[in-house]
């Protein structure tokens, strides 16, 4: 970003050239033309620099100088960091005078100008010094803020230091004299002072076994001017043992000799242990590991036990470890292997019930010391081993526990956590062997029940090797689909080969992506081809079957023949989808609500919808006739549209009954009963079977909807038959609204234009009332001057009277033509601002305003869409009336506010309010003021025609508003106007 740069100069040519200047140098400019403007831009802009004219009229530049100086000093003293105080008083300040005197000199660098510049002013030399002193403040600003930094880094290392509580020592060699820091004697468990500071002292305070390390690393450091780093254990006083990290350095004379060392002491006693700890950790759970892979092989379950048995007394070093078998039924446990055990001595022996209760409650652990308490395990059975401490942890099965794996000592001992869990992980192996075994005996046993159900079930049962990706059918697939089992392959491309093309992408996939994402159940719908060729709907469904790692080895599913299910499926889906049609056709006739538009979709829907070679639609005409006057039908049909229909046979008696609601569905034309006239007149339309519903409009039989099918005959179905009522009651119902539809237009048009034939004798009217009344005001106004003083007084007064009538009735005539052309000469809305026009209005009202002393008060005005010239008709007529009715003696107050709020439709309204302290009214009125020639007052009292409101309102709503008024007695008026802030269109 350009640097910034005030110019603060009264003379305007001066600013103005060296701003050009310095814009064409690559700077930002700012400008002042005296010394107060240039302080406030100062304080807004904070500029990098600031060139200062010392002549100027209003404010020299010495004192602006010493107050921006001052501004300065201010800030500094409120700013957060020193870095921002020293940033802003570094602010250079260039003078430039045409006084080179030394007095004006040091006066200027008194005043705080940072260089001194006289005039005329050379343009190259004002650069150089402009870019001299941005420099140097960004210089110092630098330096400043890396002093800063640099402070911030040491008071962050002292800080670490202390939380890290180091320890600092200092070993003058030469005097044998060694310094230790207050931290260094806490870590070494001294008390303060208390260290006796010789070398040998300190060699005392470390662990004898690392002695020699130490020595050995103290004199390489010393002898070899190596770095001196070195982890070793200090004895504490109390005998606790800690491990420290030392690091020093040696420091040499001009000899090379020598002479000092000094280091830093770390307490990394819990590093070790966490390692320790870590270390253990892996190794265990490296065996665990191993175990897991021996249970995966199918290593034999008893070798599998005495190994983790091993392991356990190993890794752990207990003196006994055993797997006791909880026998099912009984309270016994029989040991199966162990470590250190006499089995003679053990055998089986029956436990404490409350081992077994523990046990069946299925707890995790038990940890207990046979020194304190005896539970669980009776004492004679471990007494001839003396052990005194034991863990135990539960072999977990599906249903109950299969036994407990323990480890005992002949000491008293705290089992740590990490130890527990390193049981639990190994009995989770021996758990997940265990069940291995039990599944397998399982699944032998699946299979002869598998083998007894596929031949008991009428469904077809099916069985995928996925590691040969052979396949097994029972015998079912012949009585279902018609296969021999000779004409079978066993593999899975026999059954992909029969699953209809456009199903065996998804089925495939289908099943795949179960199998792949490592899912137990899956199930579908789709079609196989049977052995003669067709195809049958069937439900599949199958179970996924994994082995003890999760990998898929079979799928075992069965097959149920729904295609009987599907066929009336697909019939309440044709069902539903005609009835989805009838409800679309329904909206379509709805709308468009011309006539034709209607008939002509009526034919083709219906057609759609009974899949019929013909729909036509007959009406009876006002003479008699019979017409078609839309028609649908298949190509190769003779077509009946625009031909007038004459049927001898179809008289007065069969109108009447099709007017009653009568139907006629003829399934075969020729072998129904009919008249032979009737037969001979359909025969040579191709008709072999119609259906006929009578299409009434307003109980009067309007015309026929007739379906008919040429290429062969047809029964009609109660449902097709009940479907073609119900579209042509839909039909008449349309054609009655097209018909209303059309009487209101015309009345709309007729009513259109009788009100522009009004507002055209209106306007007319007014003109020609204007004419005369012009006249006699202009005589009057002659005479009143010409005879004033000559005419009796009863004539002045009847010459006063005619005036002040011709006047109002001038007032009358100029709202009533206002009024007229509210929608008449109405402009396009814009966005208008509120309180610009509200001033406008309040400057016209002045004289008003000033000779009743009113005092109008002014909110919050947005900035809406409408008519300029309306609003300002509104707002004028509102607030004139509230200068009007005021009460007598008392300032007229007017408050013109608003309030924006939001619509249903999330449309902004704006709520303007005029409110006034005048005379108020009973608000039973409140219709009545908004009505033409409506007033409360007599002429005498308030002056005014009574339209105003009335064009108020009529402004509202052209502008999608609405007005209210809220008044009482004495107590002032409050109209409020509600508009859209946004209206869409003029």
């Amino acid at each position: 970003m350009a640097e910034l740069i005030l110019i603060v100069d009264d003379d305007a040519v001066t600013r103005g050239q060296l701003r050009e200047l310095l814009q064409q140098a690559g700077y930002s400019v700012a400008e002042a033309s005296d010394g107060e403007e240039a302080l406030d831009i100062y304080q807004q802009l904070k500029p990098d620099m600031v060139l200062l004219d010392a002549l100027m009229e209003r404010m020299d530049g010495f004192t602006c100088c010493q107050l921006l100086r001052n501004l300065e000093n201010n800030q500094a003293i409120y700013s957060i960091s020193n870095i921002q105080s020293n940033i802003q008083s570094n602010i250079p300040i260039l003078m430039i005078t045409v006084l080179s005197d030394q007095n004006s000199v040091d006066r200027a660098f008194a005043a705080g100008a940072t260089d001194y510049i006289t005039k005329p002013i050379h343009w190259q030399v004002l650069r150089q010094r402009v870019r001299h002193l941005l420099e140097s403040k960004r210089t110092v600003e630098e330096l400043h803020y890396q002093t800063e930094q640099a402070k911030r880094r040491e008071a962050q290392l002292m800080m670490a230091l202390q939380s890290a509580q180091m320890g600092i020592w200092d070993w003058d060699i030469a005097n044998d004299r060694v310094i230790w820091s207050d931290n260094k004697e806490a870590l070494f468990g001294l008390e303060k002072g208390s260290f006796a500071g010789t070398y040998e002292a300190f060699l005392r305070s470390i662990y004898p076994e690392d002695r020699d390390l130490v020595v050995s690393a103290i004199q390489d450091a010393v002898k070899q001017a190596t770095e001196y780093d070195i982890e070793f254990r200090a004895l504490l006083p109390d005998g606790t043992i800690r491990w420290m990290a030392s690091k020093g350095v040696v420091f040499y004379d001009d000899a090379a000799v020598p002479v000092a060392m000094s280091g830093v002491d770390t307490d990394i006693t819990k590093r070790k242990e966490a390692e320790s700890a870590l270390e253990t950790y892996a190794n265990r759970q490296a065996l665990v590991a191993e175990l897991s892979q021996l249970a995966l092989a199918g290593i034999d379950l008893t070798t599998l036990m005495q190994q983790s048995v091993n392991a356990i007394a190993a890794s752990l070093g207990v003196d006994f470890c055993n797997v006791l078998e909880l026998q099912e039924g009984e309270n016994n446990l029989l040991l199966r292997v162990g470590v250190g055990w006499q089995p003679e001595l053990l055998g089986t022996a029956k436990i404490n019930s409350e081992f077994a209760q523990a046990l069946l409650a299925n707890e995790s652990f038990l940890v207990y010391d046979f020194t304190t308490e005896s539970r669980f395990i009776p004492p004679d059975l471990l007494a001839s081993q003396n052990i005194v401490s034991c863990a135990s942890v539960l072999i977990h099965g599906k249903e109950l526990p299969f036994g407990v794996l323990g480890v005992y000592g002949t000491t008293p001992r705290d089992f740590s956590r990490d130890e527990i869990y390193f049981l639990q992980a190994i009995a989770n192996v021996l758990a997940a062997a265990i069940e291995r075994r039990f599944t397998e005996e399982r699944l032998r046993q699946s299979e002869e029940r598998f083998q007894i159900v596929a031949q008991a079930t009428n469904d077809v049962i099916w069985d995928w090797n996925l590691e040969t990706n052979s396949w097994w059918w029972n015998e079912n697939v012949q009585t279902l689909f018609g296969y021999l089992p000779s004409h079978i392959d066993p593999y899975v491309t026999w059954w992909r080969d029969r699953i209809h093309p456009k199903d065996k992408r998804r089925i495939i996939s289908d099943i795949q992506s179960v199998i792949d994402h490592k899912q137990q159940v899956w199930s579908n719908e789709y079609r196989f081809r049977c052995a003669d060729g067709s195809y049958a709907y069937i439900f599949d469904r199958a179970y996924v079957v994994r082995d003890s790692s999760g990998k898929p080895i079979r799928v075992i599913g069965a097959m149920m023949d729904i295609s009987e299910r599907k066929r009336v499926q697909e019939q309440l889906q044709r069902q539903n989808l005609r009835s989805q049609l009838f409800a679309d056709f329904t909206l379509k006739i709805r709308q468009s609500l011309q006539i034709e538009e209607i008939l002509r979709t009526s034919v083709n829907e219906v057609q759609k919808l009974l899949n019929s070679d013909r729909v036509v639609m007959l009406r009876f005409r006002a003479n008699g006739a019979v017409t078609a006057v839309q028609e649908a039908v298949k190509i190769g049909f003779p077509v009946v549209l625009g031909r007038d229909i004459v049927d001898p046979c179809f008289g007065e008696e069969y109108l009447d009954k099709y007017r009653q609601g009568r139907i006629s569905a003829i399934a075969n034309i020729a072998e129904s009963d009919i008249q032979p006239c009737h037969r001979s007149f359909l025969q040579q339309f191709a008709v072999q079977a119609n259906l006929v519903v009578p299409i009434l409009l307003q109980n009067h039989l309007w015309g026929f909807l007739i379906a008919h099918q040429c290429s062969h005959p047809r029964v009609w179905t109660s449902w097709e038959i009940e479907l073609l009522r119900q579209l042509a009651d839909q039909i008449g119902i349309a054609l009655a609204q097209a018909k209303l539809l059309e009487q209101e237009t015309l009345q709309r048009q007729e009513l259109a234009r009788s009100n522009e034939e009004l507002q055209q004798f209106a306007f007319i009217a007014s003109h020609d009332l204007q004419e005369p009344l012009r006249k006699i005001q202009a005589f009057g106004d002659r005479l009143k001057v010409t005879c004033e003083g000559i005419l009796p007084e009863r004539a002045n007064d009847y010459l006063e009277r005619m005036l002040n009538a011709a006047q109002r009735m001038q007032a009358l005539i100029d709202d009533l033509l206002t009024l007229s052309r509210v929608t008449t000469r109405a402009q396009p809305f814009i966005p208008i601002n509120l309180r610009q026009i509200t001033q406008e209005v309040l400057s016209d009202l002045e004289v008003r305003i000033q000779q009743s002393h009113g005092k109008i008060e002014l909110g919050y005005l947005p900035t809406i869409k409408g008519d300029p010239l309306q609003i300002r008709q509104l707002l004028q007529n509102l607030i004139g009336n509230a200068l009007k009715f005021h009460l007598p003696n008392k300032v007229p107050i007017v408050s013109i506010y608003s309030e924006m709020t939001t619509g249903e439709d999330s449309e902004e309204i704006c709520h303007l309010t005029v409110e006034d302290n005048g005379i108020g009214f009973d608000e039973k009125y409140c219709d009545r003021i908004f009505q033409v020639f409506q007033r409360l007052h007599g002429r005498s009292e308030y002056e005014g025609t009574g339209i105003g409101l009335a064009i108020c309102r009529k402004i509202v709503e052209r502008h999608q508003g609405s007005i209210t008024v809220q008044s009482q007695p004495g107590q002032g008026t409050k109209f409020i106007v509600t508009l859209p802030s946004h209206i869409s269109f003029a």
